[in-house]
């Protein structure tokens, strides 16, 4: 569920999302987030994007798992990934719903597999109740993900489905945002780790090729405030 924090409307007292640096084979070295994003994620993924970076080390990629959280939170976290100019990803078996999807759409390039699950819905309070109030924050939310490149149907999915429910997006939306479809439609990819699989055995379909593009100015080095 999605949930505002501010001064009218509070999230629920959800802990903070598990925040870690994974190194894979060849130094490849990726952020990972799963759980709710909560208040702090964003200092939390700050700090160890730079102690990374002091390591001389490159964040490629933040790969999501999360079922939602604080709509601040995230837009927080999706500011930092647009300065620091990072790919989000959601691999085989993850999902990304709610305010995960802000996360995502941030990306400076974005990669889902064919078996990722990502999903918009509006935002309630920290009750579940849909308000006045919840609605403009629906609103906004919707403002920040077209800053993104999220096209007009996604952000109709987003204000007109009930906080309760999801919307999970198609293949066809998300390559309508710009996202790289991983893996083969109907294929299920073998034992190895979600990491593993994304980063050796990245399988673009033709269509998507020719959007494939190094990312050259990867981090900016974000700092600790």
């Amino acid at each position: 569920m999605l949930t505002l924090l501010g001064a009218a409307l509070v999230g629920t007292a959800a802990a903070a999302a598990e925040l870690s640096i994974v190194t894979l084979k060849d130094d490849v070295t990726i952020l990972t987030l799963g759980g709710d994003v909560a208040a702090g994620d964003t200092e939390a993924a700050e700090a160890l994007i730079k102690t990374a970076n002091d390591g001389d080390r490159l964040i490629s990629a933040v790969r999501l798992d999360s079922p939602g959280g604080s709509l601040a939170e995230a837009v927080k976290l999706a500011g930092l990934i647009r300065r620091a100019k990072l790919p989000t990803m959601v691999a085989a078996g993850s999902r990304c719903a709610s305010a995960c999807f802000i996360v995502f759409a941030a990306g400076n390039e974005k990669f889902a597999s064919y078996d990722a699950a990502i999903g918009v819905h509006g935002v309630s309070d920290k009750f579940g109740h849909e308000t006045a109030q919840t609605e403009e924050a629906t609103i906004a939310m919707a403002r920040f993900a077209s800053g993104f490149g999220v096209p007009p149907r996604i952000i109709g999915q987003m204000v007109t489905t009930h906080a309760h429910e999801i919307a999970w997006l198609t293949p066809d939306d998300l390559r309508a945002m710009g996202t790289i479809m991983t893996d083969r439609p109907a294929h299920r990819p073998p034992a190895a780790s979600p990491d593993e699989r994304w980063l050796s055995g990245l399988d673009v379909q033709p269509d998507d090729r020719a959007t494939t593009r190094q990312s050259r100015e990867r981090n900016a080095q974000p700092r600790a405030r």
